[in-house]
Parts: structure tokens; sequence; C-alpha cells
């Protein structure tokens, strides 16, 4: 029944318990702590997959009788246990190594077109945003920011943001952009779009891949917040919003509202994303293992 279970409980980590994630409010309340119950929910769903397709030959194996054990059939239930798991295993690596080439390759173009259209004049009178980030300031009419992350990393304005900004709310976005580059939130976002990619269609959901996007946002929002304040990461973020963007209306909600981080939440969503992980290898595996092992005569 190991294999049963495992396959159920993968089913369930992609598909109810992401829609569940998705509309709850409280991960807005401790991002960091979200995103790792998110990671976790996803290699659990990984791991159960790959338990459930090592698990089901033998528990067919065993079930036939104790002839069914030794010799042929044994060694036919192990090469399609390995060979279903390693097709799950490979798959997912294959689709995050071909998104990370893919990405850097759009990346170095996306670099050198800013690079080229840069305003140089402009960039030069704001200054470096980082260490080892520079600053783009590029034309247009519509204040917005974003970065380029990887080994030359960019911040890319545009000038009406510049004109937009007050001194201090020109700070926080540049410290939150920052903050993505120093995190690495970009590695992140493309572990779980690979998941996506990955996944079957018939159990493929966005909810994952833009909730932790959102999360991403608001973990830098928060790091903008103690390097200037959050008043000028709220004027920001009013600079920012148009019409119909959901995703900067809930961040400037909540940064108007909400004070960064909930020690008591935070610890016990970490300890529940551990739980997510061991509960189903001690409560599943370890005991199939059990059962599994001596019936090949491994013990």
């Amino acid at each position: 029944m190991a294999s049963v279970w495992l396959a159920v409980l993968a089913l369930v980590l992609a598909g109810p318990v992401p829609s569940a994630l998705a509309r709850a409010r409280w991960p807005a309340r401790v991002p960091r702590a979200a995103i790792v119950l998110w990671q976790a929910v996803a290699l659990a769903a990984v791991l159960a997959a790959v338990g459930s397709a090592l698990a089901a030959p033998e528990e067919l194996l065993r079930a036939l009788g104790p002839e069914q054990r030794t010799g042929t059939p044994l060694l036919i239930a192990v090469a399609v246990a390995a060979t279903i798991a390693g097709l799950i295993v490979l798959r997912l690596a294959a689709v995050l190594v071909l998104l990370g080439v893919r990405t850097r390759r759009r990346r170095a173009r996306h670099r050198d077109m800013v690079d080229l259209l840069d305003r140089a004049e402009r960039s030069a009178t704001v200054g470096s945003p980082g260490a080892r980030a520079v600053l783009r300031v590029l034309d247009g009419a519509v204040p917005f920011a974003y970065c380029v992350p990887g080994r030359a990393p960019r911040v890319v304005v545009t000038e009406a943001a510049l004109d937009t900004l007050a001194p201090e709310e020109l700070r926080a976005v540049l410290a939150h952009e920052q903050a993505h580059l120093d995190a690495r939130h970009d590695l992140v976002r493309e572990s779980f779009v690979a998941l996506h990619q990955a996944f079957p269609v018939l159990v493929r959901s966005r909810q994952a891949r833009d909730a932790v996007g959102l999360l991403l946002e608001m973990l830098a929002d928060d790091a903008a917040r103690t390097r200037s304040s959050d008043t000028a990461m709220a004027g920001a973020l009013e600079a920012f919003v148009v019409t119909g963007d959901t995703e900067i209306a809930a961040r400037l909600e909540r940064v108007r509202t909400l004070r960064c981080g909930d020690r008591r939440l935070a610890t016990g969503i970490y300890l529940a994303a551990a739980a997510v992980v061991v509960v189903p290898t001690v409560a599943v595996v370890i005991p199939w293992l059990s059962a599994a092992l001596p019936a090949a005569g491994l013990q």
C-alpha cells in the first residue's frame, strides 16, 4: 500500500495543497517562512512521486507470492522501478538545465540591450545601487524598475521613475532590487518554473509559481523597508501601481498595514515545512522498506 499512499500524497501536494496555500492570507505576514513551506511541499511531491514509482513494482511482486521474489521476476521489478523513478528525476533535471541555459542566454541579451539603451547622463547622477550591480536608465513614460540577475547584474529604472520618485523612494526601489540580487531570488523562481514545466499537464498548476513570485516581491519589500522606511516603500509602490495590477496593490496594502515579521508564526511554518518532508518518510517509506528488504532477502 505504500505506493498507493505515496501516489495519493503526490497528487494532493501537487493540487489541493497549493490551491489552499495560494488562497491563504497568512503567508504575507511571513514571506520567507512561506517560501520555505512552498519549497518543502514541492520537494515532498517529487519525493512522493519517485517513492511511489519505486514501491509499486516491489509491492506487486510481493503480492504474487514468495516464489516471485527472487531471480528474474525480482530483477524485472527492480529494473521497472528504477526506470520509472529515473525518468521522473531525469525529466525534472533536464527541464531545470534547459531552463537555466535559456534563461542565462536571454539575460545576456537583455543585459546587452539595456547597456546599449542606457541614458548614461542620468544613470551617472544616481550612482551604483549596490556593490556589484550597475544602474541603467531607460527612456520611458511609465515609472517602473526591475533587475537583471547574473554574474554582471543590472538594475534598470525608467526616466519616468527618476522624475516621479522622491530621493528616499528611489533609494527604497534600488534597495528592493538589490535585495533580489543579493538573495538570488531568481534561482528560487527558476526552480518553481522548472517544476511547473516538468509536472504532467493534468496536475500542472501555476499557483505555486505565481504565489512564490509574489512572496519574493514581499520579501524584497521588507528588505527595502529596513534600509529606508515604510513610508518610502509605500510611496514608491504608489508611483508604480496601475489600474488592474492586483499584485502591486496587495504589496502596497501590506506595506501600509503590516509590520515586518511574526516570529511565532514563522517558527510554526518552519516546523510544518519540516513535517511535510519528514512525516511521509517516517510513516510510509520506512515501514515499506522494513517489509520490502526482508522479502527480497536483503535482511
